[in-house]
């Protein structure tokens, strides 16, 4: 998986994720991502790839433990 694959909602899911669940780095990341134009949010998502991959996972692994104990 690529963070440039991902449609705008997985990478909002992802950014959100970040913030809450990420370190001060990602948080700052996930921020950056929301006000950023078009060029600048291409140039976070090829930096930061593996960022906005790896919580766009654990955002389906958190979504998946809310269904199961819902």
């Amino acid at each position: 998986m690529k963070a440039m694959e991902l449609d705008h909602d997985m990478l909002l899911n992802a950014a959100r994720t970040m913030e809450r669940e990420g370190g001060s780095f990602a948080e700052h990341i996930a921020r950056a991502f929301y006000v950023a134009d078009t060029t600048n949010r291409e140039l976070l998502l090829t930096a930061f790839d593996d960022l906005f991959c790896k919580f766009y996972r654990q955002h389906l692994i958190n979504k998946r433990i809310q269904g199961e104990t819902a």
